[in-house]
């Protein structure tokens, strides 16, 4: 009996997910742009970089590294000039983002730079409490794509590595699959990641588990229009990508356009927390509570099981 209703609770999921069904879940989040540090600003990264327990970011466009002191319990930051060093020099940063790209503990950095279609790796060849920064050259051409990309570490299908995934001018999500190993990346482009349109001029991108269900969903925003979410309503292994923006529930500023997303876990507490750089300021919401909410299609289809 218990094995023929878990059967229809999975038929009854996937056939919401066919028919278009409602997303699951609201996010709410409570801005805390008290504890937000200064000087924060576009090309956002963003983890635990000195292996102490808490996400630490790094604003590239100032040169500023934000070290978070304040774990467990509210943020509390230290800057200093950012400590990369061995860094390409091409102009100027795009996009950044750190993972341990390597499996070796630390933190590495893959980073995109201006009027270049191809991105660049920068190995921590140091340790997870010492790093130090080796470059080690372009990585995951496509030669289609655009100049102007930005791209992002995650392990969007759940298998163990590090993934690409970008944003280009048109605009498209595109997905750079990692086919290699945990220890020996190798990036493939894998096409456009259907769903996700984060709108043109300066598409921001983060990338991480909103709504605590094991899957990664996508924020993104442009310099000129408010912030969007889609909500991975697939499973982590296949995913489907749906507009949610009640997944944003409590998010009310900027209301004019983001240069930098991020989605650390600034207080510790298990989920990410959100980070944007609008025109003036920098606002930090947390990640507070979700609120399970029921699709309206859910009585027809118990209805054809009974």
């Amino acid at each position: 009996m218990a094995r023929t209703a878990k059967a229809v609770t999975i038929i009854a999921a996937l056939l919401l997910v066919a028919a278009g069904g409602a997303p699951a879940t609201v996010v709410h989040w409570t801005p805390a742009h008290e504890f937000t540090p200064d000087l924060l600003t576009r090309d956002l990264a963003w983890g635990d970089l000195d292996s102490d327990g808490d996400d630490d970011v790094s604003a590239f466009s100032f040169g500023m590294q934000h070290w978070n002191t304040g774990c467990p319990g509210p943020p509390q930051w230290q800057g200093e000039a950012i400590p990369y060093l061995g860094l390409p020099s091409c102009g100027g940063m795009q996009s950044t983002s750190l993972g341990d790209v390597d499996a070796d503990g630390d933190l590495d950095l893959v980073c995109a730079c201006w009027l270049c279609c191809s991105f660049r790796m920068v190995w921590n060849v140091g340790t997870p409490q010492e790093h130090e920064f080796l470059y080690g050259g372009a990585i995951a051409g496509d030669p289609n794509a655009y100049s102007n990309a930005r791209a992002w570490l995650c392990d969007i299908d759940a298998d163990g590595d590090l993934d690409l995934v970008a944003v280009q001018p048109g605009p498209d999500v595109v997905l750079y699959e990692n086919t290699g190993t945990p220890e020996t990346p190798y990036w493939v482009y894998s096409g456009v990641i259907s769903g996700v349109v984060p709108g043109d001029s300066g598409a921001q991108l983060a990338v991480g588990d909103l709504d605590g269900d094991g899957d990664l969903d996508i924020v993104g925003g442009t310099h000129f229009s408010p912030l969007q979410c889609w909500e991975n309503v697939g499973t982590p292994h296949v995913w489907s990508y749906m507009r949610n923006d009640a997944m944003l529930t409590g998010v009310t500023d900027p209301m004019n356009g983001a240069f930098g997303l991020a989605l650390p876990d600034v207080d510790c507490d298990g989920d990410p927390d959100l980070l944007i750089d609008g025109w003036t300021e920098t606002y930090l919401y947390l990640n507070e509570s979700i609120t399970p909410v029921g699709p309206t299609s859910w009585g027809t289809i118990k209805a054809l099981y009974r």
